[in-house]
């Protein structure tokens, strides 16, 4: 299981060797799927992103991702950014999360997908503010059913009232690593 939170800041390479920049966001599509890994390298203007498609990124390691060459880079208007992790216009972090019947099971503070192939969402780490996670740990919401009975919307996420059961409580949560 591979979790957002660690793949941002892992440098980005060229085949060749040549780094090109480290990973600043995950950009998510429609589906709420990885799109696109945008980079942290600068730009000349400010309003300016450089993305690589997801399907580029040859090699999906753990301290490291490999694309062909440069022309898999792209530079893009910030504002087309809609759906990402941390940067974008519509954020997945610090999204609450609530059952279909009303209740509040936390907010998101990280993302699972499945292998590093993988680019559906699994499940979710969610906190209950900072007290909380330090005295309780965060809880992680894996799916049971994967994306199926869950609506992804601007301003909230809703998962099915059985998902309150599994919720795990985790001491120290892969983010806080």
């Amino acid at each position: 299981m591979r979790n957002v939170q660690q793949m941002i800041g892992l440098p980005v390479y060229i085949i060749n060797g040549k780094q090109i920049g480290r990973v600043q966001d995950v950009v998510l599509n429609e589906f709420w799927q990885i799109s696109c890994i945008a980079l942290d390298t600068k730009v000349w203007f400010r309003n300016a992103v450089r993305v690589v498609n997801w399907t580029d990124v040859q090699t999906r390691g753990e301290d490291a991702f490999f694309v062909r060459d440069r022309s898999a880079v792209a530079t893009i208007h910030r504002k087309h950014l809609l759906r990402t992790f941390h940067t974008g216009r519509i954020r997945l972090r610090e999204l609450p999360v609530y059952t279909v019947d009303g209740q509040e099971l936390g907010r998101v503070s990280d993302v699972y997908f499945g292998k590093s192939e993988d680019i559906q969402i699994i499940g979710y780490e969610l906190t209950d503010g900072f007290l909380a996670d330090v005295f309780e740990g965060r809880r992680r919401l894996i799916l049971p059913d994967g994306p199926e009975g869950v609506t992804l919307g601007e301003d909230a996420i809703l998962v099915p009232a059985s998902c309150e059961r599994v919720l795990e409580r985790e001491p120290y949560a892969e983010s806080d690593r």
